[in-house]
């Protein structure tokens, strides 16, 4: 199979008229974007060909001497692109900013107002000292133009993508994530004054299924950032987090937010904390992190954001994409974070396994083999994933998609006409996809 060769030159070309971010594919009958009410989440999946033009501002700046200043300039480029539009967050209307089909199917499929898919849920004290885990966060991203021209290249059909061994998104690919949460701010102080979005979320963060949910308050939590740097020589990317933190002012969304982490690299071989491949923002301690349950943001001392899980890092999770998934899922949820920090072979073997720095071509887990490798995008992880799975239970009719049988998700060369209704029912929470439903269906056990 050829690996996707992509232009490093910036272009600009003519876009053809916005359209909803579903899997805009005849034959897909399952889009959670059309259950319930009230106004559809559209967002860009008219994706170029050749990128726009663009400017590149954080070229300007050092990410390791100038963490700050680098994370200000790529987010000079994503305020034009969104504004508040009453109690939603849409594009401006000329934004290019693009989003991935195939998001809106299943359990944590988009949410219909703005297009939120369900991220993993907050622990005991995650968000702050007193937080509970009875909170959710949903969340929708985007590529810039020259991230969306790979989109372009694998959803030339939507309904049989084309997936390259390598998936490689050209240089200077920007990927942003607006995080929202339905926490309390008299818990999470710094939430306080923050916009009030409105969304249909689970009415628990435990289950849900996309007819059960609710119009709920979101606030916007935390936003990340993704730039495809050839001066992270080990990985290709920076990543970054940014906090919405009160009190309220300017906009009220964008002037509130304040950098929270830089990541360039995940710190292979370091198993204390004596991280040199991450910045955090000291200012930020005893604000979103620097208390007993949550002492760091990421493992150790590596990059993360409040919404993310202490045991992983921006990289580390990211690092993960492939089709099939390894074995081991993406988040490394098996490390206890109160036992096994006090076995230093635990740590150890978390390490080892997790935080290696590798380029975007490089496989996760090689002795599990794998027919593609996702360059860090967590979007087309989760796109095909769900794909594969309305294909197997006949959500998506018509023939197989070749990635789902040349990954052995579905080796029958049709859909599903039909199926259960038990195995309707659960779908796709993410939790399920980290544990043990990519397990059973996709991933044979280790001999």
């Amino acid at each position: 199979m050829q690996i996707l060769k992509l232009p490093s030159v910036i272009f600009l070309t003519i876009f053809t008229v916005s359209s909803t971010a579903t899997a805009a594919c005849s034959d897909f009958f399952g889009s959670t974007l059309e259950v319930g009410d009230g106004p559809i989440a559209k967002w860009r999946t008219d994706y170029p060909d050749r990128a726009p033009a663009f400017e590149t501002p954080w070229l300007n700046h050092d990410f390791e001497s100038e963490p700050q200043a680098y994370m200000g300039a790529v987010l000079s480029q994503i305020r034009p692109g969104f504004v508040i539009d009453g109690d939603r967050l849409v594009g401006a209307g000329d934004e290019r900013w693009w989003a991935s089909l195939w998001m809106d199917y299943g359990s944590s499929g988009r949410e219909r107002r703005m297009g939120l898919t369900k991220e993993r849920g907050p622990d005991t004290g995650d968000l702050a000292p007193n937080s509970s885990d009875n909170y959710q966060v949903w969340a929708v991203g985007f590529y810039n133009g020259a991230g969306a021209t790979t989109f372009s290249e694998i959803f030339s059909d939507p309904c049989d993508p084309f997936l390259p061994v390598q998936v490689r998104f050209p240089r200077n690919t920007v990927s942003i994530k607006f995080l929202f949460t339905d926490a309390d701010p008299s818990e999470v102080t710094y939430l306080q004054g923050a916009p009030e979005f409105k969304a249909l979320i689970d009415p628990t963060p435990s289950s849900g299924t996309a007819e059960n949910r609710v119009e709920t308050t979101v606030r916007l939590l935390q936003v990340d950032i993704a730039v495809k740097d050839r001066r992270a020589s080990e990985t290709g990317w920076v990543f970054g987090t940014f906090g919405w933190v009160g009190p309220r002012q300017g906009d009220g969304l964008f002037d509130n937010l304040q950098p929270v982490s830089l990541q360039w690299g995940d710190d292979q071989g370091v198993y204390n904390q004596d991280i040199l491949e991450s910045w955090i923002n000291p200012d930020l301690r005893d604000i979103m992190y620097g208390w007993d349950s949550r002492p760091t943001l990421g493992f150790n001392g590596r990059a993360n954001g409040p919404a993310d899980n202490i045991r992983s890092s921006c990289i580390s999770c990211h690092s993960a994409a492939r089709m099939p998934r390894s074995s081991l899922g993406i988040l490394g949820f098996r490390f206890n974070i109160e036992k096994d920090f006090q076995d230093p072979l635990q740590v150890i073997q978390h390490v080892d396994t997790w935080f290696t720095n590798r380029s975007g071509s490089q496989l996760f887990t090689p002795e599990e083999p794998a027919v593609s490798v996702f360059d860090y995008s967590l979007q087309l992880d989760a796109a095909t994933f769900r794909m594969c799975r309305a294909c197997r239970v006949g959500d998506l009719v018509g023939p197989t998609p070749q990635i789902c049988r040349s990954a052995g998700f579905h080796n029958r060369p049709n859909c599903a006409s039909s199926t259960r209704d038990d195995e309707k029912s659960g779908l796709l929470s993410i939790e399920e996809m980290e544990a043990q439903e990519i397990l059973r269906i996709i991933v044979p056990p280790r001999q």
